[in-house]
């Protein structure tokens, strides 16, 4: 039986079996994601991330937009 993904409800890669370490996806204390759930979360995330690390080195450097 395939686990399903936490946000989404569909059907993921993996069964409920299978154990933890060895899924993509997988959030500690949370449950299983999606693929795209899991790419639209964290692929998100580490934008921002990215996005507010240059905009502070921008500013460190006293460049001008």
């Amino acid at each position: 039986m395939k686990d399903n993904c936490i946000s989404c409800k569909k059907e993921t890669l993996y069964d409920k079996t299978d154990h933890v370490d060895d899924r993509l996806g997988h959030v500690e204390g949370i449950g299983q994601l999606c693929l795209d759930c899991y790419e639209m979360i964290y692929g998100l995330v580490n934008y921002v991330k990215s996005t507010a690390k240059l905009i502070k080195e921008v500013k460190q450097s006293g460049a001008q937009a």
